[in-house]
Order: structure tokens, then C-alpha cells, then sequence
């Protein structure tokens, strides 16, 4: 069930999104947008997405080793800064502008983040950028870590 909702919230996302520009490449002062973040070992740094409709999404996905790898971070349509934590409660209305959410998709696998935190440092009107670390599983229960997690992203 919670791979369907989240499917059905980046489908709906997409459908209503509002991406932001990148013109100038997505450079301030020599520095990139990223999403950066270790799992198994590995570390993993991809160009990420914005997507905003009822929530932001920062998305960044690429084929690793010939498989799909895409990681999905939720938050507030309005983020501000501040340290929060990660859980894989369900979207709902009471909880839409404080749940903060992420979803390690590898392959057919899906993990969603059910414990960790995000700490949102810094929001601009261009951008909003933090850290974040998260414990998941998917539906079998297999449990995973994604560590040393960082993110610059359109706001």
C-alpha cells in the first residue's frame, strides 16, 4: 500500500508540478545542486528534482550498475529550517504541512525511510538546503541505512 501511495504522489506531483529554472546551470558560487547520500557502502551523488504540489519533493535518480536508483525526499510545500524527523506516516491532511518523508527506490525494491531526521539549514527564495540520514524498509521488512546524506536543491 505505501508503494502505491507514493507512486500515486509522484504521479500527482508531476501532474501538478511547478519545477523550478535552472539557468544558470545550477551554480552559485562555483557550487552545484546535489543530492548526495551513502547506502551500502556506496556513495551516490545525483542532480536532483524539484517538484512541488501539495508537498516538495527533491528527487535525484540515475542507472547505477544498470540499475534504476532513485531517492525521494518530502517536506512541506513551505519548508523552513529546522531538525525533523523522517517517518513513514501517510500523507493526510493534518499532517501535510509538518510530515517529512523519504523513499530509497533500487531497482524493483522500495524502502520507505521509517525512522532519521532532516535538517533543513537553509531556505532562499532559490534555494533550500540541509542533511539527512534515515533507517527503511520495504514490504518484507529488509532493513536498510542511507547515511551522510546532503542536499542543495531548487526551492
Amino acid at each position: 500500500m505505501k508503494k502505491l501511495v507514493s507512486i500515486l504522489m509522484v504521479v500527482l506531483s508531476i501532474s501538478f508540478v511547478g519545477c523550478s529554472s535552472d539557468d544558470d546551470g545550477g551554480n552559485v558560487g562555483g557550487e552545484e545542486i546535489f543530492l548526495k547520500f551513502t547506502y551500502e557502502g556506496d556513495n551516490y551523488n545525483f542532480e536532483p528534482e524539484t517538484l512541488t504540489s501539495l508537498q516538495k519533493l527533491i528527487m535525484g535518480m540515475e542507472d547505477v550498475n544498470d540499475i534504476q536508483t532513485r531517492l525521494s525526499l518530502w517536506m512541506p510545500e513551505n519548508p523552513t529550517t529546522g531538525t525533523f524527523d523522517i517517518t513513514d506516516d501517510m500523507v493526510t491532511d493534518a499532517n501535510l504541512n509538518t510530515l517529512h518523508s523519504a523513499t530509497l527506490y533500487v531497482g524493483d525494491a522500495t524502502y520507505d525511510g521509517v525512522s532519521g531526521t532532516m535538517v533543513i539549514t537553509s531556505v532562499t527564495d532559490e534555494y533550500v538546503i540541509g542533511t539527512f540520514s534515515f533507517s527503511g524498509e520495504d514490504e518484507n521488512g529488509v532493513a536498510i541505512a542511507v547515511t551522510n546524506g546532503s542536499f542543495k536543491a531548487y526551492n
